[in-house]
């Protein structure tokens, strides 16, 4: 089964936060959020055959929904989940790419091909993304 997540840079305080993608219409504009499940909540006095009612409680959090990115269901050389926006290093060349999303498939940029599909990821590593290393991007050029 395909893992569906996403992450994005909370507003109060500028950290990563992971788990569902929750988008608002308001009346002073959009609102972006990512809301993650707590099972800290769970209340352990209770009879087991009554726990799965309780065991959905979740944490929200405001997100700059400029820095909303998608997992992609894949992971790099080292274990690591690649997400949308992500800057991956080449074992093949040492080049750096950015992991983008090109209907229908998450791909990486290449300055001399194009859009290139992220077939093996298991050649790549994760070496930061476009939102924390800007530096990056110049690397790999601009997705």
């Amino acid at each position: 089964m395909r893992t569906i997540k996403f992450r994005g840079k909370r507003l109060d305080n500028n950290e990563w936060v992971y788990g569902y993608l929750y988008e608002l219409a308001l009346p002073s504009g959009e609102a972006s959020m990512i809301l993650t499940q707590d099972n800290n909540h769970l209340d352990t006095h209770l009879e087991p055959k009554y726990h799965l009612a309780f065991t959905l409680w979740v944490d929200l959090f405001l997100v700059d929904p400029e820095t909303v990115g998608q997992f992609t269901g894949l992971q790099d050389a080292d274990g690591n989940d690649i997400y949308e926006g992500d800057m991956l290093l080449s074992d093949e060349n040492a080049e750096v790419f950015e992991v983008v999303y090109d209907a229908p498939r998450f791909c990486f940029k290449d300055n001399v091909f194009g859009f290139r599909f992220l077939n093996h990821p298991e050649f790549f590593h994760v070496i930061g993304n476009r939102y924390d290393n800007p530096e990056l991007i110049e690397e790999g050029g601009e997705a």
